[in-house]
């Protein structure tokens, strides 16, 4: 909150970044104070706060991911945004002559402070959404570059709109195996929005197994056909009333003078 209060930020945005950092680890992630929360503390509406984030987003100050705060017990449908606030971008100059550590973390030299390290566990929701993500997809290749690519696209959609989009492409009748996109290319691409693939042509041999599947259909439909019209003749039978023996005797003595 000190290096927030250092940037030269109109006063709007300072307060509403002020917020997202009292509510921030060391790291500056794991912040995800509700909206009303934000305008209570900063003393604004709603909507300046939606303007004032999207102010800081583009000035690089924070990242927001969609929908993706909470605990890990929080209703979908009411979780919050999640803020990560860039410490570089506050720090600014004294971010310069950064030392690593054995660990991997990185440590600054006019702060003294220790960042998260490099390869830092995801937080509970969003490992979550990407998990889900990932079993919907129907092509499991290049894991880490489409979790990059999922954490991209969550400043622009939500993760039930994301994993909406995947499950239509991944049903889709159209789409063919061998050319289904990589998950990082469709989501930088920001495919979900995509209209459901074109008609594609058949190979020789999907229309062969086309045409053997339709075959046993039709097949399968005239057993059925046929077992019905005896099941059906059958219970005629059973249902009919026998004819009286005077009239069957008349009918055959007919049938014998004819």
């Amino acid at each position: 909150m000190a290096e927030v209060w250092r940037t030269d930020l109109p006063t709007t945005e300072k307060m509403v970044l002020l917020v997202i950092a009292d509510h921030a680890n060391d790291e500056g992630t794991q912040s995800y104070p509700a909206q009303a929360t934000i305008a209570s503390k900063a003393s604004i509406s709603i909507r300046t706060v939606q303007r004032a984030v999207n102010t800081l987003c583009e000035l690089g100050y924070i990242r927001m991911f969609k929908h993706s705060g909470g605990s890990a017990g929080c209703r979908e449908d009411r979780r919050p945004h999640l803020y990560q606030i860039n410490i570089n971008r506050l720090r600014g100059d004294s971010m310069t002559g950064r030392t690593d550590v054995a660990d991997g973390a990185t440590m600054t030299t006019s702060t003294g402070r220790q960042s998260r390290p490099k390869n830092h566990p995801l937080e509970p929701s969003l490992k979550h959404h990407f998990d889900v993500f990932w079993s919907i997809y129907p092509r499991k290749v290049a894991k880490q570059a489409a979790l990059k690519a999922f954490v991209k696209a969550l400043q622009v959609a939500t993760a039930e709109e994301i994993c909406q989009g995947a499950q239509k492409y991944a049903d889709d009748p159209n789409r063919h195996p061998s050319y289904t996109a990589h998950a990082a290319t469709w989501l930088n691409a920001h495919r979900w929005n995509d209209e459901p693939l074109p008609p594609r042509e058949l190979s020789k041999e999907e229309k062969e197994a086309q045409e053997k599947a339709e075959k046993q259909r039709r097949r399968q439909i005239e057993e059925q056909e046929t077992a019905q019209y005896f099941q059906e003749l059958d219970e005629a039978r059973r249902r009919a009333v026998p004819m009286p023996e005077q009239l069957r005797d008349l009918v055959h003595k007919r049938s014998r003078s004819t």
